[in-house]
Order: C-alpha cells, then structure tokens, then sequence
C-alpha cells in the first residue's frame, strides 16, 4: 500500500512536471513570469552589487559598459525584434499547417542564424571603429579597455540574438517556464564567475559571465523545441521558400527599429553620457537595474503573458469589443501596480541606492548621482510600462509600420533632449531625456492604436478606464504621504541591516495603505490581483 501511493506521489509529480513543459495559461504565466523574475532580479542585484564594490562609478566601469553596449545592446536590437516578431508570424502560419509553420521556422533561424554570423564577424573586426563611434571621449586605458571587452563580448551578442528567436517562439507555444528558468541559471553563473574569477581577470570576469549566461540562456531553450515541439530537426536548403523569408524580413526591418527603439535609445544615453564626468555612463546603468525593478516583475510578465493572447485574438477574429476591453483593462492594471512603485521609488530613491550599492568602490557622490538618475527615470514609469501593451496591439495585427513611426519620433525626441538635459543637468538630465521620449511615444501610441476599433459594433458599454485612473491617483496619497513622513527616519539609519529594515517597514506600511485605500475605492485592479491570488495559484501545480 505504501509503495503504491509512493508510485502515485511520483506519478503525480512527473504528470504535473509534464504538464507545466507542456504550456501555461494566461494567468499561470503571468505569475510564473513574476515569480521567476523576481528571484533572477535577487540573482541580479547580487551582481550589480559585486560590480560596485570591486569597480564602483568609475572609468573602469565606464569603459566596460561603452564595450558591452556594442555587442549586447546593438545586436540586442535584432533580438527583440526577432523574439517579437516570430509570435504573431508563427501564430498565423500554424493555424494554416502547423507543421509546415516549423519547417518555415527552421529556414528563418538558418538564414537569419548565418546572417548574424556575419554581423558578429563586422562587429569583431571593427570593434576599434564602433568603440570610438559610440564613445568618442574616450582615449588611453579607457579606449583600449572598451575594445578588449567588445571583441570578448561578441559571442554573447550572436547567443542573444538567437535566444530571441527560440524564447518567442516558446512563448508562442504557450510554455513561458523553460525560458525564465534558463535565465537564473545564468545569472546564477554570472555570479560565480565574478566571485570565482574577480582576483585574477578583474571586469573582464564579468565579460566571462556575460558570455557563459548568453549560453545557458539559448542551449535549454533550444533543446527543449528540438525535443519537446519538434522544431529544429528536418531542414532542406534546397526548398528554401525565400519569398517567405523575404517577406519576414519586410516585417523585421521596421520592427528592430520600432521594437528596438529603447536600445537605440540607450546607444545615445550612454554616448552623451560619455562626454560627461567619468562615472556618469555607470550610475544610468545602475539606475537603471532599480527602476527596471518593477517593469520586471510586474509589467514585463504582463505583457509577455498577453501578447500570444492579443495574437490569437486578432487572428481568430475575435469581436472588436471584446479585443477593447481586454486592452483597457491590461492598461487599468499597469497603471495600479506602477503608479505607488513611480512614488516609492521617487521619494525613496536615495536610501534604496544606498542599501544596494553603497560599499566599497561605491562612494557617497556615486549613491547621489544614482539615485538623481533613478527619479528622473522613474517618472516615466507609467509610459514604460504601457509603451510595450500598445506596441504588441499593433504587432497583433502585423502593423510594424506605425511602431517604426513612433520608435523614430522617440528617437529623435530622445536624442534632441539628451543634448539639452545633459548640458543643464548631468547624467540625470540624460536620465530626465528618456522619460520624455517614452512618454511621448506612449501618447502617440494611444492615439493611433484607435484606428482598429473604430469600426467596433459595440452592445456593452466600454470599460471604465478613466474611472479606474481616478481612484488609483487618489488610493496612492497614503503611500505618498507615508514616504515622505519617514524619509528622515530612513536615512537615519546606521548600517546595512538597520537600514534595510526600516525600508521593509516603510514599504510595507505604504503597501497596507494602498491596500486599503483600494478596498474603499473598490479598484478593479485591486479585486483582479485577489482574486489572482485566492484561486490562479492553488490551480499553478494541476
């Protein structure tokens, strides 16, 4: 008898374990993104932590960032346009023949595959001309430190851009799990590699690191559509379909540049950034870690569990309606959970930058200008959390010509306002550049995303957005208030622990005021998240 339910205990546990490689629902990826981002951020900030104790905001770290930028950030571009585009494509080809929707899949990587090949190949050979392109200021040590780590990082570059491919191509297929468990691992890599290799490689470890977590991050991936999916196995070259391909490619052009404009914008920051205080290129990038923080365990879930939805919806005809309120009510639930992470962040920004990178080579002046940059940041919040909803409304609908408007408008907005905010206010200004760009993109986004409703036959009357914007400005006062009234409090904290706790504690007393303040008001985004709550995660483990 014991032995039986021993085989039952294991069967079941197999059975669930096959089931969650199978695919996740909406819901179930949504909470398993959140939760699995939120360990590799804690994975991550271990990281940045070494980073700034070894190197702090230096010229060293400078140099570092100017020379990953070239490889990770210009092939980064490709790859989210690549992980992007390859949803709504596959979605559409495999309701016509699913296994004639691989076979096109398998020629994409190949020639796409070769032709990053040859990119990589530029960027290793022009590394010298690409380092002075981006970063002209730069001469002596800095310089050659820039090219050194470029031409080390061209690896993780070509790895990234595949792991675009075959993470939306997961996504697409409804398993999120593999991909996200993929990327702790390697950040669980990248830090070995800094404890392990710091001593004797010194910042060129963290190029090791990099390169090992691109790795880890594509090889599970792959394996499991080669096995698990049957993508990746029969390919003839000989029956090529290259007017397909070549069609994939129309579509892919416009969308590195639309999908791709936060990268692009980054280019810019960091070569405006170089003509500043050495130290400047650095403290954008570790503020950036921290506002990223709730884009990634909150937003960035969100919108990567509904873009295969969105997709689906546009493909099946769904009734345009139905296609509104469900876009209305994503963004009604961005702007609740961004809007009291904009204020905490804000008024709490100096104390956190000091609790998470303030030890060793990390001097009081970099805590200041970090977390100057982390404010100017955080007030566009809102607009990166919804630039990235409205984007995939138009990809649903195979629109990459108005996203490639809007990605150029911010473009240039952003690299107009870099020059004027930098001149006057510093690295911050820079950081006060990006807000506006996005903010902008994000407006126009709303308004040309209209033109596919317009046509709506409409029996229900709309989702109350405004209404739900309302009551979420009004339910954040509390935490406002309880931030700024214990900002003295905070950062009079002496030590790493005493100020840690009365950061959770201010935390938290302004997480029960917005709580409550949502239960008087009854916000809708605060009844989805209860009820997320109280029945998604029992049903996670079938």
């Amino acid at each position: 008898m014991a032995e039986d339910s021993g085989q039952r205990a294991a069967g079941g546990v197999v059975s669930r374990g096959g089931r969650l490689l199978r695919k996740q629902s909406v819901a179930q990826a949504a909470v398993f993104l959140s939760i699995v981002t939120l360990l590799s951020k804690f994975i991550g900030f271990a990281r940045d932590a070494i980073v700034a104790h070894n190197w702090g905001a230096t010229g060293v770290t400078d140099a570092f960032l100017i020379g990953m930028m070239v490889p990770s950030v210009l092939l980064g571009i490709i790859s989210i346009g690549l992980s992007t585009l390859i949803v709504p494509w596959y979605i559409a080809h495999r309701k016509e023949d699913a296994a004639h929707a691989r076979e096109l899949v398998n020629q994409v990587a190949v020639v796409w595959g070769m032709a990053f090949l040859v990119v990589s190949a530029f960027v290793l050979i022009f590394a010298p001309q690409l380092v002075h392109l981006f970063a002209p200021s730069f001469t002596g040590a800095r310089y050659d430190l820039a090219v050194k780590v470029t031409r080390l990082l061209v690896p993780m570059g070509f790895f990234n851009v595949m792991t675009g491919l075959v993470t939306g191509l997961s996504q697409a297929e409804g398993q999120f799990l593999v991909p996200l468990l993929s990327n702790v691992a390697g950040n669980v890599l990248l830090v070995g590699c800094l404890l392990l290799f710091s001593s004797p490689l010194g910042i060129q470890s963290y190029a090791l690191g990099l390169t090992v977590m691109s790795v880890i991050g594509f090889a599970p991936i792959f394996w499991f559509l080669r096995n698990r999916r049957d993508f990746f196995r029969h390919l003839d070259l000989r029956r090529v379909e290259w007017r397909t391909i070549g069609a994939f490619a129309a579509l892919l052009v416009p969308l590195i540049i639309s999908g791709g404009g936060g990268s692009l914008n980054t280019i810019v920051d960091r070569w405006f950034a170089s003509h500043l205080a050495q130290g400047s290129v650095s403290a954008l990038d570790y503020s950036n870690r921290l506002w990223n923080l709730p884009l990634a365990l909150a937003a960035t879930p969100i919108v990567t569990a509904v873009f295969p939805w969105f997709s689906s919806m546009a493909v099946d005809g769904t009734l345009l309606a139905t296609f509104e309120d469900r876009i209305r009510k994503t963004v009604a639930l961005m702007i609740y959970i961004m809007v009291p992470c904009i204020a905490g962040l804000v008024v709490l920004a100096q104390p956190i930058v000091r609790l998470l990178f303030q030890r060793g080579a990390f001097t009081t002046g970099a805590t200041q200008l970090t977390a100057a940059c982390v404010q100017m940041y955080c007030l566009g919040l809102l607009g990166q959390a919804l630039f990235p909803v409205f984007h995939r409304v138009f990809y649903s609908f195979k629109d990459t010509r108005t996203p490639l408007v809007v990605g150029v408008a911010m473009i240039v907005i952003n690299a107009v306002t870099d020059w004027l905010f930098g001149m006057w206010f510093g690295a911050a200004g820079i950081a006060l550049s990006t807000t506006a760009a996005v903010t902008v993109g994000t407006i126009m986004d709303i308004l040309l995303v209209r033109k596919f409703f317009r046509s709506e036959v409409r029996t229900t009357p709309h989702y109350p957005l405004a209404s739900e914007i309302a009551r979420t400005l009004v339910a954040v006062i509390p935490v406002i208030g309880i931030a700024l009234a214990c900002t003295t409090w905070i950062n009079g904290a002496n030590g790493f622990i005493g100020l840690a706790l009365r950061l959770v504690l201010v935390c938290g007393a302004a997480a029960v005021g917005y709580m409550l303040a949502s239960m008087l008001l009854r916000i809708d985004g605060w009844r989805i998240l209860l009820g997320r709550i109280r029945h998604r995660i029992p049903s996670l483990v079938p």
